[in-house]
């Protein structure tokens, strides 16, 4: 088992630079943690020039920086993070179960967690999820073995993850931990333990970690507080295709969507979820133990049925305790069937085999390439290169911050030599200027690359266009 995790882990490892970021959402996020690092603007994270990111706290940032400073600007580096948050998720799970008389258990459950879809998706994104599920889950653990065990220093690690959850993802955290931890409270009557939590020290805690970075980012920008808390947290939330967003646009989904979204993140293993109900009798030896997990897993989706906006990668902190609650259903099994393992390495080596392939991506998210054949030709003819109509975050990061974005062609260049990335499915509405001259010079993602520059007065190019209009003239109905 211990050799089954650490190769969908590995797999996971070699995956992380052998693939070009994708837009919009990893190639936004990984475009403001190189702008962190190459501007020093370590307090917020910076949209665009001028334009402060109040969508999300900066830990995730912190950490994708961080590792762009040791590795490099790079896929890597950038997505290394996230696959750490797993290892220590990972990490803990275990230790959770072995504390509880069943490492085997914890084991498997690390073994679902990291081959299941979303587990393999977000062990290797620029997202800030991943940061949020750690701090979840390391707060869910910790008020465990304070209320149930009476562990002072667990607990205290408890409130640590709170505070770095209000870093991750914001004020979210606190429903995450305090729904699940309040209502096995009340369900099991467990008053005392719950009281006796080190709660002066375990604020102290909290606030000496976030409150800081919440008042300086305020100072530095202000209105900042009134988006996130407001905003984030309030219209974004029973909001349907909230129109306030600054960053994209929301994402309105059916009542309930949630739910299926649970469902297909933690395929294959969601379709051994009736095990959980089957063998719950099993189940029941750890009763109080059992009942904490299944508040954990259940509170995510929760609380995101009547949501309206909701993305799929919302459910990762119902993920671990979800696992754990399926591992501990199959502990009575002397050896788990082989095609448990074998479907366990499924995903991470379709991952492996898309990604070395490489003609999957060929997408018009991917700008890697596009970026490459820039810097190829702007060798020999130096100019700059313009994203037409829509912004590209992808390919700000692999030309460090150099490329543009013109929204309409009124705002290309009049003079000089330029690039222009065209995708293929915005060449349909987009009119070029009569002033310039432009040639394709390649394609690649399905975006094709021209050269562009204006006649000279005088010049050869004036020339022929005048004597096209000429002929386009005598063509006419009397015309001469």
């Amino acid at each position: 088992m211990w050799l089954v995790l650490a190769t969908v882990l590995l797999i996971r490892l070699a995956t992380l630079g052998l693939y070009p970021l994708l837009d919009p959402s990893e190639a936004r996020y990984a475009e403001m943690a190189r702008r962190m690092l190459t501007d020093g603007g370590w307090i917020t994270p910076w949209f665009a020039t001028g334009d402060p990111f109040w969508g999300k706290p900066p830990l995730a940032f912190w950490t994708q920086a961080a590792s762009m400073q040791i590795f490099g600007v790079n896929e890597f580096a950038v997505r290394l993070p996230a696959w750490l948050l797993q290892l220590a998720t990972c990490g803990l799970m275990i230790r959770m179960a072995r504390e509880e008389g069943d490492e085997r258990a914890g084991v498997v459950a690390a073994i679902l967690f990291s081959s299941s879809l979303l587990g393999v998706v977000a062990s290797g994104a620029v997202l800030t999820d991943p940061a949020l599920n750690f701090s979840a889950f390391l707060a869910g653990y910790g008020f465990w073995r304070g209320m149930a065990h009476a562990d002072r220093r667990a607990a205290i690690w408890g409130f640590v993850g709170l505070g770095l959850g209000l870093l991750a993802k914001g004020p979210l955290i606190l429903l995450l931990v305090g729904l699940p931890a309040l209502s096995w409270t009340v369900l099991t009557r467990r008053w005392a333990p719950f009281v006796r939590l080190p709660w002066a020290c375990g604020v102290g805690v909290v606030l000496a970690i976030a409150v800081p970075w919440y008042a300086v980012a305020e100072l530095r920008t202000p209105g900042f507080l009134d988006y996130f808390l407001v905003g984030e947290h309030w219209n974004r939330f029973l909001v349907s295709n909230w129109a306030g967003d600054r960053y994209g646009a929301a994402h309105a989904q059916p009542w309930g969507t949630v739910w299926l979204y649970l469902v297909g993140s933690f395929l294959p293993w969601s379709l051994l979820l009736p095990l959980i109900f089957t063998r719950r009798h099993r189940l029941a030896e750890g009763r109080e133990y059992t009942l904490f997990l299944a508040l954990v897993a259940l509170t995510t989706p929760v609380f995101f049925t009547a949501a309206g906006n909701v993305l799929w990668t919302y459910v990762l902190p119902a993920l671990p305790a979800l696992s754990l609650l399926l591992a501990h259903a199959l502990r009575d099994e002397a050896t788990l069937p082989s095609w448990h393992w074998t479907t366990a390495l499924a995903l991470p080596l379709l991952l492996l085999l898309v990604v070395v392939d490489g003609r999957l991506l060929e997408r018009s998210e991917n700008q890697r390439g596009v970026v490459a054949l820039w810097n190829d030709h702007a060798r020999h003819q130096t100019g700059p290169l313009y994203y037409a109509t829509t912004r590209s975050y992808a390919s700000e990061f692999y030309s460090a911050g150099a490329v543009r974005t013109a929204e309409k062609a009124s705002a290309l260049p009049r003079d000089g030599l330029f690039y222009v990335a065209l995708k293929d499915s915005r060449r349909s509405g987009w009119q070029w200027p009569d002033t310039l001259r432009c040639e394709d010079v390649g394609r690649t993602s399905k975006t094709v690359l021209f050269r562009c520059w204006a006649p000279q007065p005088g010049g050869l190019d004036e020339l022929a266009q005048r004597h096209a209009s000429t002929e386009a003239a005598a063509k006419r109905p009397g015309g001469s």
